[in-house]
Order: structure tokens, then sequence, then C-alpha cells
């Protein structure tokens, strides 16, 4: 089974309003290439890519359920 791509993200500075938004969040990308008006992480979180700083890993504080969420949909059941 191959792992699902995703992208760590989480909001720039300027655009961070609360502490979830400074945690790093893992969004499953699309299948197709094409990325849409707003991507959601795994956990429900919304971002607007020009308003996302990508992550060479996770950094800061990640998100739990999307840590959670992002090692399940990789594990082969």
């Amino acid at each position: 089974m191959n792992a699902r791509p995703h992208l760590i993200a989480r909001v720039r500075a300027e655009f961070a309003r609360s502490e979830q938004d400074k945690s790093c969040h893992f969004f499953p990308l699309p299948d197709g290439g094409e990325l849409p008006a707003m991507l959601y992480a795994y956990c429900g979180f919304g971002i607007v890519p020009g308003q996302a700083e990508a992550l060479d890993g996770p950094a800061g504080m990640p998100c739990l359920r999307c840590l959670m969420a992002a090692a399940l949909s990789d594990s082969s059941v």
C-alpha cells in the first residue's frame, strides 16, 4: 500500500489568530495535482494556500489529531 502524499504546513505568523493556527497540520494532497482554493487538514482545519507556510517536517507544536490521522492513513490494514 502506498502512503498518501501530504503537506505539513502552518499558518504564516502574520495570519495566525490562535494557538491552533500556530500548530503544524498535516494536509492530504488531492489526487490529480491541482490544489483547491482551500486545503483541509486531517483534523478539519482549513488553510488558504497563500497564507500557509510549508514545512519540511513537523515544527513547533504538531496538531495531535492530524499526527494520529496521518499515521493511521499510512498504515496497511
